[in-house]
């Protein structure tokens, strides 16, 4: 099962692909403002990979990660 880590705060499990602005809220009690429902469309949330890669990656982050090129 993923673990999510949030500094400060702790570690936590989350389920298969779920998505990470809703283990932040659902599972780590993280009070997250985001518009876009986990589909990073409305760009309020930032992480930093520190460990691992994402199995999927959405278009819109593909395409933050193509512009930033």
């Amino acid at each position: 099962m993923p673990k999510l880590t949030v500094e400060g705060l702790g570690e936590f499990e989350v389920a298969e692909g779920k998505r990470l602005v809703l283990a932040l809220t659902d599972d780590a009690a993280v009070d997250q403002l985001h518009a876009c429902g986990g589909n990073a469309r409305c760009t309020t949330c930032r992480v930093e990979v520190v460990e691992g890669e994402p199995d999927q990656i959405t278009v819109a982050e593909q395409e933050t990660l193509q512009a930033r090129e």
